[in-house]
């Protein structure tokens, strides 16, 4: 394991192994199959195993564990909020806006209705923020909202993402950057598959 992930791993690890699996499923809107948690992440389904380590990349790991051992949490209010307003996010916020917006403004900024059509893909419903936006759950309970304002002649498109105002109770400022971009980048690549 690297470094930078281990410790946070083997921590999250622990705390999940002392938590009902029935707790975490009843929850977090996931499954338990007596070995493995099964977690939906955009459209698709991932296993997490209890024993052995994943096949995908540790910075998902870490979101999965973190999101399974965030006991009492309330499912979505469809308020939304920035992600300034979550706590400690100012730490974060110009790696959030670098790794997470600013890619969505990159691939679709000059073709926004693509946002959508990419965004359909992974389960998303079209959102009324800005002058595209979609709402896409990452966990079952973590919806984001990737919204594009189209650029003209004399601004430049621009962009941004909005959390529930639960996101937080879910994860922390700085997973819920890691979090959006990696939704961020998995609507890039698919839309890259696209063109």
């Amino acid at each position: 394991m690297k470094s930078g992930y281990n410790d946070a791993i083997i921590l999250a690890r622990k705390k999940l192994k002392n938590i009902s699996p029935d707790k975490i499923c009843s929850l977090c809107g996931v499954k338990f199959d007596g070995e493995k948690y099964i977690i939906k992440w955009l459209s698709k389904e991932y296993e997490l195993s209890l024993i052995e380590n994943p096949e995908y990349s540790q910075a998902l790991e870490i979101i999965f564990l973190h999101y399974l051992i965030s006991e009492g949490t309330k499912k979505p209010e469809g308020k939304l909020i920035s992600y300034r307003e979550i706590p400690g996010a100012l730490f974060y916020e110009s790696k959030f806006i670098q790794r997470a917006v600013n890619p969505i403004i990159k691939c679709f900024g000059k073709n926004p209705k693509e946002l959508i059509e990419t965004g359909k893909l992974f389960g998303g419903v079209k959102s009324n923020e800005g002058d595209v936006s979609i709402r896409i759950n990452l966990l079952p309970y973590l919806p984001v909202t990737y919204i594009i304002w189209a650029g003209d002649d004399e601004f430049e498109p621009s962009g941004n993402i909005l959390f529930d105002k639960t996101a937080s109770g879910w994860l922390c400022a700085e997973d819920l950057v890691v979090a959006a971009s990696l939704g961020a980048y998995e609507l890039v690549g698919e839309y890259k598959k696209l063109i």
